[in-house]
């Protein structure tokens, strides 16, 4: 498989499954028709909470690579990558959490990002600056603080506006797995670190990408 994402599979040489398929669609359709971006993800996220409910979906998932590491959230992780849509640009990455993984605190930059849990529990923290920053800042230093823990499982998803400042906490004895789609590419955008610690922050591009065929 080359190094970039799939696009939507024109013959047997790069199957994808059928809810997979009826997704991309949808989102095709909703970057075509409606301009209002918090309205579009909105809708969005509606139309991958039924992605995460096809059985097909759940049971491909049950066999995505853990290896190398990275891919199970181990230091600057790794996503698998599904597709990239050739006009709209949106991806659609997958995600696998070992057991008492911890995120970093982070944002998305200027991606849109929905996160769907497929498989597991984990728990989404919120966070807010608390230094006078505002939302683009790309700081060497900054201030966060908690704002809100919610405790979320299968079938879950939570749309995550451009720069807003969050983490995701596995708990102790469950993997989880996870369905992301992002307005565009990790790697083609910036985004933040938050170390609580010493209040210093980190840019970087994102999680790698590997190549996955999702059928």
């Amino acid at each position: 498989m080359s190094e970039t994402a799939t696009q939507i599979p024109t013959d047997d040489t790069q199957p994808m499954l059928p809810a997979v398929k009826r997704f991309i669609s949808q989102l095709r359709d909703l970057h075509a028709n409606q301009p209002d971006e918090s309205v579009r993800w909105s809708e969005a996220a509606e139309r991958l909470q039924e992605l995460l409910a096809d059985p097909e979906v759940k049971a491909h998932a049950r066999n995505w690579p853990t290896s190398p590491a990275k891919l199970g959230l181990e230091g600057k992780h790794a996503n698998l990558i599904f597709y990239q849509d050739p006009d709209y640009g949106f991806v659609i990455n997958g995600l696998i959490k070992k057991p008492a993984a911890k995120t970093t605190i982070h944002d998305h930059g200027k991606s849109w990002t929905l996160y769907g849990v497929l498989d597991g529990t984990e728990s989404v923290l919120r966070f807010r600056r608390t230094d006078g920053g505002s939302p683009g800042d790309l700081p060497k230093r900054a201030e966060v603080e908690a704002t809100e823990t919610v405790h979320v499982g299968e079938g879950h998803v939570d749309c995550i506006a451009p720069w807003e400042i969050h983490a995701e906490y596995n708990d102790d004895n469950a993997t989880s797995t996870a369905v992301i789609v992002r307005s565009q590419k990790s790697g083609t955008f910036i985004q933040n670190i938050f170390y609580q610690k010493d209040n210093s922050v980190e840019q970087y591009h994102g999680p790698e990408q590997i190549p996955y065929n999702f059928g």
